[in-house]
């Protein structure tokens, strides 16, 4: 259950950027709190189909687009692939350590 909730808070969050909003500006949007915002980003907190609506209607978007990443997306183009050639031929543990690298680049750094 957590790994949906983490999924789900990684596609809001990437769409909130997509649309070059602030948790703010979307809490704003879509009728929930800030501190919602922050929780279901985080992946700390889960969402009623309620709230998945609230949130498909202040991105657009069917309320299925928040649970996968669309890598058909153009913005992904061959760099993706590229990327997911590259992490196929690695091991297990190896994929690991990367995650982990990514998991400390990636990690906010006090922007919204």
């Amino acid at each position: 259950m957590s790994d949906l909730r983490k999924t789900f808070g990684l596609c809001v969050r990437a769409y909130r950027r997509r649309q070059n909003l602030t948790q703010e500006a979307l809490a704003e949007r879509s009728g929930l709190s800030l501190d919602m915002i922050a929780k279901i980003e985080g992946g700390s907190s889960g969402a009623s189909f309620t709230t998945i609506e609230q949130l498909s209607n202040a991105f657009s978007v069917e309320p299925a687009a928040l649970f996968k990443i669309d890598i058909d997306d153009g913005r992904f183009s061959e760099s993706l692939g590229d990327l997911v050639a590259r992490l196929s031929a690695l091991s297990d543990e190896d994929i690991a350590w990367v995650k982990a690298l990514l998991d400390v680049a990636l990690r906010p750094r006090g922007r919204g």
